[in-house]
């Protein structure tokens, strides 16, 4: 488990989540312009979930 600063998507069909694992697929795969940091209030991805 590879924990990293939270951050989520703001585009606006990605899901409502933040991710928090570098081994996280979702969140590997959003693009650097849709990326920002913290949480924004949502609740925490279940596949980083599943990885901590």
């Amino acid at each position: 488990m590879a924990k990293v600063a939270p951050f989520h998507s703001v585009k606006l069909n990605a899901p409502k989540v933040y991710h928090d694992n570098s081994s996280c697929t979702e969140g590997n795969n959003i693009e650097t312009e849709n990326k920002r940091s913290g949480t924004d209030g949502r609740p925490k991805c279940a596949h980083c979930t599943r990885l901590s």
